[in-house]
């Protein structure tokens, strides 16, 4: 086995390394709108990771450790009903590259890929294919890992905390003439946006696109205004899902794709994160499940 553990790609729905710092904030987009990364051509269904033989595993005991404490975390995170999303932390930056590609073997990779990069902070995250499991790496000034961790919990925390790097504080731009319902949308958004800043809303505020008349100066106006915020989240499966959080600090876009990349749901959400990020807890309980029979198949070898 290679002990060289690459950086995520995003898997199958990655963005090619951009050299220097990503631009973000209000006007940064120029007029092309939201820019966002590049969505994968095929439909992604669960698969099995390949286990690591019974003596693989022998010859690192951490890597075993982490898996048992995996499976606590799991199964406390399954049992946690106050709704708190705070995520279990597991540190990897002690092990070796020979016991980090073993685990990573071992955790495979699940639906859902992240990023968050703007000045200061660049973090990649990857499901694993237990749903509820995050392997999250930080990256330094030259793109290398700097540090990498697992999380365990509905989404991790840093896509809560890290996606709106820019002040709530923004007013509502000039508006140029011509524009059929870009300005009233514009307006609703920033109103619920303020709201939720005061008191985080449980549900989301929706304003779907594909039920409205919106020219593609609309469109052009709205991108550009609202910008991006940092975080694009890529969520794959029976269809796709593509999340980008916006400049200001509560608003998603969040986008539906079919299986051959045809929009077929256009929105924008105001919340802390959006329910198709979320692993839910039904989720952790199936991966504390899943992650005892893998165990088992591992150490029965």
């Amino acid at each position: 086995m290679s002990g060289d553990i690459p950086l995520f790609d995003l898997a199958k729905g990655a963005v090619p390394s951009q050299a220097g710092v990503a631009q973000v904030g209000p006007g940064s987009q120029g007029e092309d709108g939201l820019r966002y990364m590049r969505m994968p051509t095929e439909m992604d269904t669960f698969e099995i990771p390949e286990l690591p033989e019974a003596q693989e595993l022998a010859m690192y005991p951490e890597v075993g450790q982490i898996l048992l404490d995996l499976q606590s975390s799991l199964e406390k995170g399954a049992a946690n009903l106050s709704g708190a999303m705070s995520c279990a932390r597991i540190n990897l930056d002690h092990l070796s590259n020979d016991a980090c590609a073993l685990l990573y073997q071992t955790l495979g990779e699940g639906e859902v890929a992240a990023r968050i990069e703007h000045p200061g902070l660049n973090i990649r995250v990857q499901e694993s294919v237990l749903a509820g499991v995050w392997w999250l790496q930080q990256l330094d000034a030259d793109k290398k890992v700097a540090h990498q961790w697992l999380e365990v919990g509905a989404v991790p925390d840093c896509l809560l905390t890290d996606s709106f790097p820019f002040s709530s504080d923004y007013v509502m731009p000039e508006v140029p003439a011509g524009l059929l319902n870009a300005a009233p949308v514009l307006l609703e958004l920033l109103e619920k946006a303020k709201e939720h800043q005061q008191r985080p809303f449980t549900e989301p505020h929706v304003i779907n696109f594909s039920l409205l008349p919106f020219s593609e100066e609309d469109h052009a106006y709205l991108g550009n205004t609202l910008s991006h915020g940092g975080a694009v989240i890529l969520s794959r499966g029976y269809g796709n899902c593509r999340i980008t959080s916006c400049a200001v600090p509560g608003i998603w876009r969040v986008q539906y794709f079919n299986s051959t990349d045809q929009l077929i749901l256009d929105t924008i959400e105001i919340i802390s994160i959006p329910h198709a990020a979320c692993a839910a807890r039904e989720d952790l309980e199936d991966s504390a499940e899943r992650l005892h029979e893998i165990y088992q198949a591992m150490m029965a070898d």
